[in-house]
This record gives C-alpha cells, sequence and structure tokens, in this order.
C-alpha cells in the first residue's frame, strides 16, 4: 500500500503554505462549515413568520433537506441576491401538518449569514431539535415571502426496530446530456429517505438539449474556480423536476468525480489531486485550489452532513477533537459516513475519489485496460487506509440485520471484450482489485450477513454477486459460479447522463447482453440502454429493487416510468429472485 503516513515528507513548502492559507481564508470568512444553527425564536418575534406571498421567486432554487439524524435535519434554500436587503433575517419554520397549523419549530438566520460570501444560500442544522422517526413540513419565510414548502425526515431512533426502509437511488443526471424526468418520477414515489450516488452536477458547460445551455463565468468548458462551480449549483437546481425531487424527500448524497472533475485521483507523490481530463489536471498547486473551491461551492449548496473544519474554525463537530492541520484535505474534510435506521439497516457510505490513488488507465485515452494489467500492482486503494478501517470496523460491528453500502462506482468485476481480448474498466473496483478482495475477504470472514451494495457511476442498470474473489483471466471464468458469494450489487442508472449504448459503447441488442453474461457469469442483469432511477424497499424477510426506466429526451413532468424489471433478496440468502417483469 502507498505509504501514506509520509506523504508529508513529499510536499513542497510553498505548496503546502498555499493550500493552508486557502483553507484558514475559508474558515476567517465563514464559509468553511457551511452548516448554521438558527436562533430559536420564541413568543413576540412571530412577526417573521407572516406570509404574504407563497411561493415565492425570492427562492429561485426552492428547497432541500439532508443529513438526517434521529434528531433533526439540515434544511436548505437560497435567497435571490436581488431581493436580499441586507438587514432582513430569514426564518425557518417546521410544522407537522403542510398548513402550519402545529408548528414545532422558528427559527431565524442573520442576514450576514446568506449573503454573498455563501452565494447566499443558508443550511440550517435542526440536530436537537426534532422527534425521532417523524415525518415533517418546513419553510423558509423572508420579509412576507415563503418559499415552496418541502417534506423532511428524521432517522429512527437507535434502539427503533422499524419495519421497513424504502429509498429512491439515483445517480448521473448531466443537465446538457437530457432532461430530469426522472426526478419527477422520485418526487412521487412513496419514500422515506433520497440515496443520490454522486455526479449531482458536471463540472463544465455547453449547449443541451432544448434551451438547456451553460456558459461558465471564467469563459472556459471546464469549471476552473468558484463562481464556475457556484453558477453550475445554480443552474442545475433551477430545474423544477429536480427541485421537486429535493422538495419531497430528505438527501443521502455522495459524490463522485465530476463535483470536482472527471476521472480524478490522489497523487501521493506531491500529495495533490490530479485528472488527466483537466487542462491543468497535472498542477498540483492548481488542482489543490480547484479542489478548495469545488467543495466550498458543494457544501454552500448541497444540504450534506460532513465534517469540514480547515484550520481557525470555531466550530467543533470531531468526534474524537483532535487538531485538523490546514495543509492537508485527506485531515480536514471528510465525506464518508454512516446512517442507522434502528436495528433495520445500516447504510454505510463512502468517498471513492478524494483518497484513491492512482489507477492504472491514468493517463490513458479511456478507463478500459487488460484484465491482467489492472491487477499488477496491490498498492493500490480507493478508499485510503482510515476510511478502510473505518468501513471494516463498523460493517463487521453493527448490529442491523441488513448492511447496506452506498458506493459511487461497480463493485463487482465487469469484464468485456475489448480488440478481442478481456478488459475492465479500471476507473471502477476493477481497477483497484486487490482491495477489493481484501474488503470482500474481510466481510465474508466476519461472517456479515445480508449484504447489499447500491452503486452508481456506470450509467446502467445492474444485479450481481458480489463474490469473495473474482476471476481475472478467461481461463478462470469456467469456476467462478463456484466461488463464495458474499452479497449482492444492484446499480441505479443515470438520470440523464449518456449511458453506454448512448455513447456508442455498446451496441443496443440482447445479444450484448448475452455476450457480457458469458464474461460476467455473477451478473443477473445488464441494461444500458435505457434511463431512470431504482427503488429499494427493506424489511424484515427480504430487500426488494425495482428498476425503473424514464425517457430523458421528453421535457415535461408528466413522463411515465416504466418498471424494468424487479429483483427479490431474501433476509439470511446470498440470493436475488426475479420476482416481477418489466415493460
Amino acid at each position: 500500500m502507498p505509504d501514506h503516513s509520509t506523504r508529508r515528507d513529499v510536499l513542497a513548502a510553498a505548496s503546502a503554505l498555499t493550500l493552508g492559507g486557502t483553507l484558514s481564508a475559508l474558515a476567517d470568512d465563514g464559509a468553511a462549515a457551511a452548516r448554521i444553527d438558527p436562533e430559536a425564536v420564541g413568543d413576540g418575534r412571530e412577526g417573521i413568520f407572516e406570509v404574504e406571498r407563497q411561493p415565492s421567486s425570492v427562492f429561485p432554487q426552492s428547497v432541500a433537506s439532508g443529513g438526517p439524524t434521529p434528531s433533526g435535519v439540515l434544511l436548505w434554500t437560497r435567497v435571490d441576491p436581488d431581493a436580499r436587503d441586507g438587514a432582513t433575517p430569514l426564518g425557518v419554520e417546521v410544522a407537522t401538518d403542510p398548513e402550519f397549523a402545529d408548528v414545532v419549530y422558528r427559527g431565524t438566520v442573520p442576514p450576514e449569514r446568506f449573503g454573498p460570501d455563501r452565494d447566499f444560500t443558508a443550511t440550517v442544522d435542526l440536530d436537537g431539535e426534532l422527534d425521532a422517526d417523524t415525518r415533517y413540513r418546513y419553510r423558509f419565510v423572508y420579509d412576507g415571502d415563503a418559499s415552496r414548502v418541502g417534506r423532511c425526515r428524521t432517522l429512527p431512533g437507535a434502539d427503533a426496530s422499524p419495519e421497513s426502509v424504502r429509498f429512491a437511488v439515483a445517480s448521473c443526471n448531466d443537465y446538457l446530456d437530457g432532461f430530469f424526468g426522472a426526478f419527477a418520477r422520485i418526487a412521487e414515489e412513496d419514500v422515506d429517505f433520497l440515496v443520490h450516488l454522486g455526479d449531482f452536477i458536471y463540472s463544465y458547460g455547453g449547449d443541451g438539449p432544448g434551451d438547456r445551455a451553460i456558459e461558465l463565468p471564467s469563459g472556459n468548458r471546464l469549471a476552473h474556480e468558484l463562481a464556475d462551480y457556484r453558477h453550475l449549483y445554480r443552474t442545475y437546481r433551477s430545474d423544477r423536476s429536480l427541485q421537486r425531487a429535493l422538495e419531497a424527500h430528505t438527501l443521502i448524497h455522495t459524490w463522485d468525480d465530476h463535483e470536482i472533475v472527471n476521472d480524478r485521483w490522489w497523487n501521493y507523490e506531491t500529495d495533490a489531486p490530479q485528472s488527466g481530463t483537466h487542462p491543468r489536471g497535472e498542477d498540483p498547486e492548481f488542482m489543490r485550489q480547484l479542489y478548495v473551491d469545488a467543495i466550498r461551492a458543494y457544501t454552500e449548496h448541497v444540504p450534506v452532513r460532513v465534517e469540514y473544519e480547515p484550520e481557525g474554525s470555531d466550530r467543533d463537530d470531531r468526534a474524537d477533537g483532535r487538531e485538523l492541520p490546514a495543509d492537508d484535505l485527506h485531515d480536514a474534510f471528510r465525506l464518508y459516513r454512516s446512517f442507522r435506521f434502528g436495528d433495520l439497516a445500516e447504510l454505510f457510505v463512502t468517498d471513492e475519489r478524494l483518497y484513491r490513488s492512482e489507477p492504472p488507465s491514468a493517463g490513458e485515452d479511456g478507463p478500459a485496460v487488460p484484465a491482467e494489467e489492472a491487477a499488477e500492482d496491490p498498492g493500490r486503494t480507493m478508499l485510503g487506509d482510515d476510511q478502510r478501517r473505518w468501513f471494516l470496523d463498523g460493517t463487521t460491528d453493527s448490529s442491523a440485520r441488513w448492511t447496506l453500502w452506498g458506493n459511487e462506482v461497480l463493485a463487482s468485476a465487469f469484464r468485456f471484450l475489448d480488440d478481442g481480448s478481456v478488459a475492465v474498466n479500471a476507473d471502477a473496483w476493477d481497477g483497484y482489485r486487490t482491495e477489493r478482495g481484501r474488503l470482500l475477504s474481510a466481510l465474508s470472514e466476519a461472517g456479515v450477513e445480508n449484504l447489499v451494495t447500491l452503486t452508481g457511476d456506470m450509467h446502467s442498470y445492474l444485479a450481481a454477486y458480489l463474490l469473495a474473489d473474482f476471476a481475472v483471466s478467461p481461463q478462470a471464468l469456467a469456476s467462478e459460479s463456484e466461488r463464495e458469494r458474499v452479497g449482492v450489487e444492484f446499480m441505479a442508472p443515470a438520470v440523464s447522463s449518456d449511458n453506454l449504448v448512448a455513447t456508442g459503447q455498446l451496441p443496443e441488442s440482447d445479444a450484448v447482453a448475452g455476450a457480457l453474461r458469458i464474461e460476467n457469469p455473477h451478473v443477473e442483469w445488464f441494461d444500458s440502454s435505457n434511463w431512470g432511477y431504482a427503488v429499494v424497499e427493506v424489511n424484515r424477510e427480504e430487500l426488494v429493487y425495482s428498476a425503473y426506466a424514464v425517457d430523458r429526451s421528453v421535457d415535461s413532468a408528466d413522463v411515465p416510468k416504466r418498471l424494468l424489471r424487479r429483483y427479490r433478496v431474501p433476509a439470511g440468502e446470498v440470493a436475488m429472485e426475479e420476482v416481477d417483469g418489466g415493460g
């Protein structure tokens, strides 16, 4: 494995000072810790919540909730800068009913906390204010203007025994590749939470279908600075279908690569991120600053409960209370975390971009490499040392009935023929085969049961088995059916991003799917010709995965959904059964 403990020794002093100064500056202007503890409102200040207009254009990106805990959520909005007067506070109120007759919480945000230094956004933290396992309605009020009403939900208590939990699962919504009809359908689903597995934005501009177009403030096609990322989030969140989904369901999010830059990884020699797809992707100082800018915009515009503590911050959300040096993003920012749904399920959400070392495909024209080459270097890491220990400790110690893994890139092996030879996508876990084997073998040896991985990134649907050891060579495929099954993997498709058929990487035919099955006998189903989302329902006896298709070419909130496949995983078995066909 890479010697992570000595990575600061290879830092150039000037580079360290550059990043340290940038992170400290973020803390100084109050942007580093984007969560706000609102001031609770008691008797005598109710006038702040007198509503004269609703819903109002004062909130052009509408509202959203995320970061659920058993006693609260994060509530998010953005105020139109032309409507903000710099003196009026922002009100937030939570009720048990949509008419706000039974208000359970009211708070205010001072005007300086949703100003230009935060792109006029506010993420308020109500942890400790709400009841466990409860649905609420919420809204923001500014000078008589009310936002749309959102719905949010808290987690069950640690000692609770819920009968079921339902998730909508989505990923990869490129604004320039198609419309977001899948989000309109997600908004209508009877689910408890929306799990988004990355590529919430794409870091480039251009023209799309209809009148969809993005021109970045920097004038570049790819994002180069903070203003670019802020513009991208504002544009994406102007889409009414996406707004509806975020209004309806509390978000659990992890990123993939496009929230910052395509195919990114961490260069442990320069201690800086790197990407072969950005014109300045090999400039360590530029890439560190790009990450800082992208993370700042991310924490401003996505209600996600992450740890982001640059040196100088006056908040202390760290469980261990340790000091965080300002010259290391790995120490200052932590996205991986888990969500506990009583004793029914625990969802472990990993970060597979910030810590990953150089993939075997780096510098190549694409991520496809020969299968044997992808397995050559046992030192590659996807998770990094600390996150890997956290993941294994958490999953093996969890007492929940179901262990769920929110995983950005394909965990199962996926072999395909490339110019007559067997190749793999080395940007996924196939490029980090040794670490994958260590993880899955450890889970098997620890006796972890009911392991189900939920995956995005590949713009496809997939149902497959996770094996303790995947074959590398074609000669070993014959024995793969005899290898130990550890768990099940289900993939959510892209909402709108080009899939393998749209990009011409695969022809649209049943024969191709059959050929892929020959190379991948652990894969039960694969489809890369549709777009949509998935719904996952977990109860005591089973987990059910339902795959829905929604046409991305239709610019309408009424675009229909179509069930493609439905699989059932019985509790206590590493098995899947197709229980309902699609159309």
